[in-house]
């Protein structure tokens, strides 16, 4: 008897011994399958959250602001676009200026950065989904430790946004300051150089930097700081670790950082130039070619992501206003602060049907061929961009545009301004203060989901086909 109670209680501690280890592989199981983009969605999300309700604190606010509008800057702010329904300078206290200046460095530095340096702070290692979030925001490969990406991204970032609060901290002066004051013009360089290098657009000034249009400081720094911000964290890494000092010899750059490059020194040069060309006699009509030179610089390194304007954007010629919307489009570069379908991508999508168009099969470039992989995110990225742009231009057609006797005049100003939220860019023809409740809801959701990218998103959201049945091919034909 007391053998069959024993085998009985053996056997009752097995099962619940095979229950705990089922219970344990289930919760693995599910802990692999967390999507890490979805980590990313959910902490841009969160901080913008955040930022609204401390915005729309009292004392966040000198002049009366709506949850919506709140919601809308902390948006724009976080998902560094720029684009402002309300006057920063006048309707938020110091209080919420300081809280702008947070979601501009959160968003431009990264939510999953943030939680990976509280993380190392505290002696902690990241767990697996947080280090393929973090890649996955900063790399094109899995490979890269994330604390030598921490180690080149950090000091780079800080000390030149310190640097860059120092040159504007002497162009503040008495001329270009309401109130002149000592805190004033720290905290308004701080809140420049931030807002610059994470391509936020953000000013304190409600002409943002059309008073600066002939100072050479501030355009340079802004530029440099624009164009560092939109570089890339994965050209920046390896331009860290470029030189191995043990080794004494150069290491190997990637074929992504060759191309960004080459791409993006391709667009300021042709943005300089078609500037110039198409604002002789416009803007630039009372300019020397000096300061024709300087402000055609200004727009083509800022006028991509960063969305800081030193001329009035309105009176641009619809020449310039068209090749805004090209570029803003294209944007920057990959794992940067800027937005846009990203310049690697164009790049992609340009190789494809130069290559197409001699009758390869596979896309080369520089002696290498691109993954047919690559090329079909590109792809992908490119078609959910003209989608997301075409239907949010057609809804704010019907919301903000309905009755116009402009219609012409009012598209142009509809399409540039999704364009510029998709883009996180910010610039604007003035629609963005003129939005109704619709309209605001639609740019927020345009700003968000450029952010993310239109590749996370589909990461995030796309159910993973088993390879299966194929039917049967039938040809059709096109052109």
């Amino acid at each position: 008897m007391d053998v069959f109670k024993k085998a009985i209680f053996t056997d009752m501690l097995h099962s619940r011994y095979r229950a705990f280890d089922y219970v344990e592989k289930t919760i693995d199981r599910k802990k692999k399958n967390v999507n890490p983009i979805m980590l990313i969605v959910a902490g841009y999300m969160a901080l913008i959250t955040l930022g609204a309700v401390l915005l729309s604190l009292p004392i966040s606010q000198r002049n009366p602001v709506s949850f919506l509008d709140a919601l809308f800057t902390a948006t724009s702010a976080v998902c560094v676009t720029g684009l402002s329904t309300i006057d920063i300078s006048s309707s938020f206290t110091g209080i919420g200026n300081w809280i702008l200046v947070f979601l501009m460095q959160a968003g431009g530095l990264g939510i999953m950065t943030i939680s990976t340096v509280i993380i190392l702070l505290a002696g902690m290692h990241p767990g697996f989904n947080h280090q393929s979030a973090l890649l996955a925001n900063y790399t094109q490969e899995g490979n890269v430790d994330p604390k030598k990406i921490l180690r080149a991204v950090l000091p780079f970032m800080f000390g030149l946004e310190a640097i860059g609060a120092v040159f504007y901290f002497t162009q503040f002066t008495e001329e270009v300051l309401i109130d002149y004051s000592l805190y004033n013009r720290i905290f308004g360089s701080i809140f420049q150089s931030i807002s610059s290098f994470c391509n936020v657009g953000f000013t304190l000034f409600p002409d943002s930097l059309v008073r600066f249009q002939l100072n050479p400081i501030v355009n340079i720094t802004t530029c440099i700081l624009a164009l560092a911000g939109g570089f890339g964290f994965l050209a920046i890494t390896e331009a860290r670790y470029m030189f191995d000092f043990k080794k004494r010899s150069f290491q190997k750059i990637s074929l992504h950082t060759r191309i960004a490059t080459v791409f993006t020194a391709i667009i300021i040069v042709v943005s300089i130039a078609f500037f110039i060309f198409s604002e002789w006699n416009n803007t630039f009509a009372d300019l020397s070619f000096a300061e024709k030179l300087e402000s055609s610089l200004f727009m083509a390194f800022t006028s991509r992501t960063a969305g800081l304007n030193n001329i009035d954007t309105p009176c641009l010629s619809v020449g310039s206003l068209f090749y805004f919307v090209i570029i803003m489009l294209i944007g920057a570069n990959p794992g940067s602060c800027g937005g846009g379908i990203k310049t690697t991508t164009t790049a992609v999508i340009c190789l494809l049907g130069f290559n197409r168009l001699l009758g390869r099969n596979k896309t080369q470039i520089l002696g290498r061929t691109i993954p047919e992989t690559t090329v079909d995110k590109a792809v992908r990225i490119f078609v959910v961009a003209i989608v997301v742009i075409v239907v949010a231009t057609l809804i704010l057609l019907e919301t903000e545009a309905t009755g116009d006797t402009n219609a012409q005049g009012s598209f142009l100003k509809v399409f540039f301004e999704v364009v510029s939220a998709y883009s996180t860019c910010g610039l604007s023809m003035g629609l963005t203060s003129e939005l109704s409740i619709p309209g605001k809801i639609i740019v927020c959701t345009v700003m968000f989901i450029g952010r993310m990218g239109p590749l996370f998103l589909i990461s995030a959201v796309a159910m993973k086909q088993e390879d299966g049945m194929w039917y049967a091919e039938e040809d059709i034909m096109v052109g």
